[in-house]
C-alpha cells in the first residue's frame, strides 16, 4: 500500500496523460511515415526510408534541446507544455494533409515537426516534476513517468499497424487517429496548474556544442550529478543498440521475422516499465541511488546471456526482458537524482545536456551497428557481448563510486523485510537541509530503522566500542558513522563533536542516541549532556526521535541477551515517530520530555486498532509487563483464542497508565 504522502497530484496525473499521448504518437506517426513511404516507393526502398526517418526523428533533438532547456528555465514549463500540445495537434493536421495529397516532402515536413516538439517538451517535462509533486515525491513520479512512457512505446508500435490494416492503407483516416490522441493531450495539458518561471537569465544561442560543453564544465564540480548526466545518456544508447541490434539478432541468431523480432524488443520496453513501477514502489521518499548498481549488473547478466544463449527462443525472451526490467532500475533514480541535483533556475539547462548527450548515444548506437557487422563482420550475438562487457566495466565502477548507497540500499530492503515500519511525523524531517535528531536507544538496529524511514543520509554517531570492532568497522566506515565514548580524552570527544558539525554544514542529517546506551529495561534513560554542543552557534534543528515497539525485539534486551531466539513475528512491527523540530538551544532535560511525549503518541496510536491488531497489542504488553502479566490478567495461559480478551485487557492497562 502507497504511503499517503506518496500519492501524485492531480496536475502530476495530467501531465502523465499529456506526455502518454506525445510518447504514443511519436511511435504511431513514426511508423505510419515509414508504412507510407514504402507504400509510394516500393518494399525494395524499406531499409533506406527506414534510415532517413530515424535520422529525421532524431535531429530535432541535437538542434532544439538547448534551445528547450533554456525555454524551460525563462518560461511556465506548464505554459510550455501547452504550446508543445498545440504544436503537436498543429502537426497531426498538416499530417493529414500530407497523407491525404500523397506529398512525400510534406510527410518528412511533418515527422521533423512531431520531433521539434517533443525535443522542446522533454526538459520541461521532466523539470516540473519538482513543482508538481515535491522532492519526497520525485523517484514514484518518475517510475510512473518511464512506465507510462513505455507502454506508449509499446502501445503505439502495436497500434500503427492495427490502423493501417483496419483502413485498408487509408493514411489521411489514421493520422485522424493521431489528431484525436494529440487534442485528447492538449486537453490534459491544459488542466495541469500553473507554475512559475523558474527565473532562467539564459538566452537562446545558435552555438549548440558550445552551450553544452558550458553546461557540463559548470557541474563538473558535482561529481554524482555529472555522473548522473552520463549515467542517464548511457541509458539511451544501450536502449538504442538493443533495438536496432535485436531485428538482426532474431533473423540471424534465432530464424525468426524482422516482425517477431520487434515483438522480442517489445519485451525489453515492456521491461523497463514494469522495472520503473518497482523503483518507486521500493523508493517510497527515497531516491534510491543503490539500485543503480543492481540495474547496471543486471544488465550486464542479461547482455552476456543474449552472446551465449542464441538457440532458444523462450531464454532469449527472458534475457531481453530481464535486461529492460534492469535498465528502468537505474534510469528511474539516475533521473530523480539530476532533478533534485540540479539548481532550480539551471534545472532545464541541465536536463537539456543529459537529453543531448542522450540522443547522441542513440546516433552513436547506430554506428556501433554499422562497424560491429560492416567493418568488423560481428555477429549481433558478439556485439551483445561487447555492450555486456563494457556494461560490466561501468558496474564496477558505480561500485566503486556508489558503495555506500548500495550498502545503503540493500540494509534498508532487508530492514523492511524484517520489520514493519509505521512513520509517523515524517513531515518533521526536512526534505533538504542539516537536523540533528536526537533519539532513545532500545536496540543494536536502531540505526537501520532510522535509516529505513527517511531518503536522507544520515551520520550516525556511535559508541566508539561498536565502531572499532573488527568485522564491523569497513561497514561503519562505508556508512561514515562518527565514533565517539564518553571514556575518550577530552581532544578525542572534541574531535567527534567537530566530526558531527562538519556533517552538519555539508548539508546531512546527523543522529545521536543521548541515552548513551541501549536500555536495559526497555525504559527511557537520562539523556547525557553534550549532544547541545554539536549545534551550539547554529540554526540547526533538534529533532525528537521516538522508536516504538522495538523493545521486545530479539535485537533489544527484552529477553536477555540479544539475538538468543527467533523474533515473535515476521515481519516485527515498529513504529518511528518524528516531533516537531526544536530551537538547537533546546536544553537535553526538554528534548527528552519531547521524546517521552512521542510515546505516549506511540500508545495512544495503539489503542484504537486493538481489534485489528490484538496479536501485536499481546507482544506490547509482553515488552512492557511480561509474559505473566498478561496471563494473570486473563487468568489463564496465552492462547491464540484468547489474544483478543488479552488485548482488551492490555488496553484497560494503558488507559490506567
Amino acid at each position: 500500500m502507497i504511503d499517503k504522502s506518496q500519492k501524485m497530484t492531480r496536475s502530476f496525473i495530467w501531465l502523465n496523460i499529456a506526455q502518454f499521448g506525445g510518447a504514443l504518437n511519436d511511435n504511431v506517426f513514426r511508423a505510419l511515415v515509414i508504412f507510407f513511404l514504402i507504400t509510394l516507393r516500393g518494399t525494395e526502398a524499406a531499409s533506406l526510408l527506414n534510415a532517413v526517418v530515424g535520422a529525421i526523428f532524431v535531429i530535432p533533438f541535437l538542434l532544439f534541446m538547448t534551445t528547450a532547456g533554456v525555454l524551460a528555465d525563462r518560461f511556465s514549463k506548464r505554459n510550455i507544455t501547452v504550446v508543445v500540445k498545440c504544436i503537436e495537434t498543429l502537426a497531426m493536421c498538416l499530417a493529414i494533409a500530407a497523407f491525404y495529397f500523397r506529398n512525400e516532402w510534406m510527410a518528412y515536413g511533418v515527422l521533423f515537426l512531431m520531433s521539434t516538439q517533443s525535443a522542446l517538451f522533454g526538459p520541461s517535462k521532466y523539470g516540473i516534476l519538482p513543482e508538481l509533486v515535491g522532492k519526497h515525491r520525485l523517484s514514484r513520479a518518475n517510475s510512473l513517468l518511464v512506465l507510462f512512457t513505455y507502454l506508449a512505446i509499446i502501445v503505439g508500435l502495436a497500434l500503427a499497424p492495427t490502423v493501417d490494416y483496419a483502413l485498408d492503407g487509408n493514411y489521411a483516416m489514421a493520422a485522424v487517429v493521431c489528431l484525436v490522441i494529440a487534442v485528447a493531450g492538449l486537453a490534459a495539458a491544459l488542466r495541469i496548474e500553473t507554475t512559475p518561471a523558474a527565473g532562467g537569465q539564459r538566452r537562446v544561442s545558435a552555438f549548440i556544442l558550445r552551450d553544452i560543453w558550458r553546461t557540463l564544465h559548470s557541474i563538473r564540480h558535482d561529481g554524482f550529478l555529472m555522473l548522473a548526466v552520463i549515467a542517464a545518456a548511457y541509458f539511451l544508447l544501450i536502449g538504442g543498440f538493443v533495438q536496432m541490434n535485436m531485428i538482426p539478432y532474431g533473423i540471424e541468431m534465432l530464424g525468426i521475422t524482422q516482425q517477431q523480432s520487434m515483438y522480442v524488443f517489445l519485451l525489453s520496453a515492456l521491461g523497463i516499465g514494469l522495472g520503473a513501477w518497482l523503483v518507486g514502489r521500493l523508493s517510497g521518499r527515497n531516491i534510491e541511488f543503490g539500485l543503480v548498481p543492481v540495474g547496471v549488473f543486471g544488465v550486464t547478466v542479461a547482455s552476456l546471456g543474449l552472446y551465449v544463449f542464441t538457440d532458444n527462443l523462450a531464454v532469449v525472451c527472458g534475457f531481453v526482458f530481464l535486461l529492460g526490467l534492469s535498465a528502468g532500475f537505474f534510469i528511474v533514480p539516475l533521473e530523480s537524482f539530476i532533478q533534485y541535483r540540479s539548481p532550480e533556475k539551471r534545472r532545464g539547462e541541465i536536463i537539456a545536456a543529459k537529453g543531448f548527450l542522450a540522443w547522441v548515444g542513440v546516433l552513436l548506437a547506430a554506428v556501433l551497428i554499422y562497424v560491429f557487422a560492416e567493418i568488423f563482420q560481428l555477429t549481433p550475438a558478439q556485439g551483445f557481448l561487447i555492450v555486456g562487457v563494457t556494461t560490466f566495466v561501468l558496474a564496477i565502477v558505480a561500485f566503486y563510486v556508489l558503495p555506500d548507497f548500495f550498502l545503503r540500499f540493500v540494509v534498508t530492503l532487508l530492514t523492511k523485510l524484517v520489520y514493519r515500519i509505521r512513520v509517523i511525523g515524517r513531515d518533521h524531517v526536512p526534505i533538504e537541509g542539516p537536523a540533528l535528531l536526537v533519539s532513545n536507544h532500545v536496540s543494536w538496529v536502531d540505526a537501520l530503522l532510522l535509516n529505513a524511514t527517511t531518503q536522507r543520509r544520515i551520520r550516525f554517531m556511535m559508541h566508539r566500542k561498536l565502531y572499532e570492532k573488527k568485522w564491523l568497522n569497513p561497514f561503519m566506515r562505508l556508512a561514515g558513522v562518527i565514533p565517539i565514548s564518553y571514556q575518550d580524552p577530552p581532544k578525542k570527544i572534541l574531535a567527534s563533536i567537530e566530526a558531527a558539525r562538519a556533517a552538519l554544514e555539508d548539508g546531512y542529517m546527523v543522529c545521536i542516541f543521548a541515552e548513551g546506551a541501549v536500555t536495559r529495561s526497555g525504559m527511557l534513560q537520562e539523556f547525557r549532556n553534550g549532544f547541545q554542543r554539536i549545534v551550539r552557534n547554529t540554526d540547526v534543528p533538534v529533532i525528537p526521535v521516538y522508536l516504538g515497539g522495538v523493545w521486545g525485539s530479539i535485537f533489544s534486551y527484552f529477553y536477555g541477551k540479544p539475538m538468543l531466539r527467533w523474533p515473535a513475528m515476521l515481519p516485527y512491527p515498529v513504529s518511528v515517530l518524528f516531533g516537531e523540530p526544536l530551537p538547537p538551544d533546546t536544553p537535553a532535560t526538554e528534548v527528552r520530555q519531547k521524546v517521552m511525549e512521542l510515546s505516549v503518541d506511540y500508545f495512544n496510536d495503539l489503542k484504537p486498532r486493538r481489534h485489528s491488531v490484538g496479536e501485536e497489542f499481546v507482544i506490547t504488553a509482553r515488552r512492557h509487563w511480561g509474559r505473566e502479566a498478561i496471563n494473570d490478567t486473563t487468568g489463564k495461559s496465552l492462547t491464540f483464542g484468547r489474544t483478543l480478551i488479552a488485548a482488551t485487557a492490555l488496553a484497560d492497562l494503558l488507559e490506567e497508565e
